[in-house]
């Protein structure tokens, strides 16, 4: 009774989840594409554009970054295409079972089908599947060379996971540390403001335009400095990361595209697995991306105000 339940499930999965497979692109080669944290707010200002439209000034580095955005969004686009559209195969389905499955009006009658309809249909294929149910081909050697490679991966999850909670607990003290120094340099500033001598128009008085002036320019350079400091801290910590995803990934990703992505697999789970890995490692990429592209906008932001104040003069 156990097996026979387990089948349907199994079944009823395949006839639900549309058959994945992995997108014949190297990602590792997408890794040494990516564009790291500048050096310095002064270069992440001169390297990107402002956009004022909106009435206050935004900086961004869309320009820089879209050729590798974009290659990123196509891939995923490909991702979810090769899984509308792949037929995939299920080990123990008989070829006329696989073709109803694959059949375009089929898929689009299943989406509108109850849970017992759907049962019953995995009863139906249960009967022209040999004695105790599913049976998986063996994969060629090279599939299964990846799918090792994987395997070593995830075995090693709770370390991964235990070092990434690690590292972001540090990530979250360093960025609280740095909002702290940049609000009390604001502090510092509106205090220095505060002791300026007045000066009378009328009825008003107000301090001095012009050492507000040279006490706000003074507040920008201390602003950037600290920007400057915390850069350090994100190209590190960036790099780092990138050369850990190399090392974790790299004889995984050598094995799958010496596999050729598995396209020669006859099963379904070899593929989703591999699949699956393969948009792991999108997402660690797409990560860094994102850390670096905001550590571009922010630091350059700091160089923009100090231009402003300079041109209040």
């Amino acid at each position: 009774m156990k097996t026979t339940t387990t089948i349907l499930i199994f079944l009823l999965i395949a006839l639900t989840v549309h058959a994945q497979v992995p997108v014949k692109k190297d990602l590792m080669k997408l890794i040494d594409k990516q564009t790291p944290p500048p050096p310095s707010s002064n270069d992440a200002f001169a390297r990107i554009s402002s956009d004022d439209n909106s009435g206050a000034i935004m900086y961004s580095a869309q320009k820089l970054f879209e050729p590798i955005e974009q290659e990123v969004k196509s891939i995923e686009a490909e991702y979810e295409s090769q899984a509308k559209s792949a037929g995939g195969s299920m080990p123990g389905l008989s070829s006329s079972d696989m073709k109803k499955m694959n059949d375009p009006e089929m898929k689009k009658k299943m989406k509108s089908m109850s849970k017992e309809e759907k049962m019953k249909m995995a009863m139906e294929m249960m009967k022209s599947m040999p004695a105790g149910g599913p049976v998986a081909e063996m994969d060629p050697p090279p599939v299964r060379a990846a799918l090792e490679e994987w395997q070593k991966i995830s075995n090693d999850t709770q370390n991964e996971f235990q070092r990434s909670v690690a590292e972001q607990n540090e990530e979250t003290k360093l960025l609280e540390e740095y909002q702290k120094a940049q609000s009390e340099i604001d502090v510092w500033e509106r205090t220095e403001i505060s002791k300026l001598p007045q000066i009378s128009s009328g009825e008003m008085s107000a301090p001095d335009p012009a050492k507000v002036n040279d006490v706000q320019l003074k507040s920008a350079d201390k602003h950037i400095a600290v920007a400057d400091k915390r850069l350090e801290q994100i190209r590190s910590r960036w790099r780092a990361s990138v050369d850990r995803t190399k090392k974790r990934y790299m004889v995984f990703y050598q094995k799958l595209v010496a596999a050729n992505y598995a396209a020669d697999s006859k099963n379904f789970s070899s593929k989703k697995i591999l699949s699956d890995a393969q948009m792991i490692l999108l997402k660690n990429i797409s990560h860094q991306i994102e850390q670096s592209r905001n550590a571009w906008e922010e630091s350059a932001s700091w160089q923009a105000r100090r231009i402003r104040i300079e041109k209040q003069k």
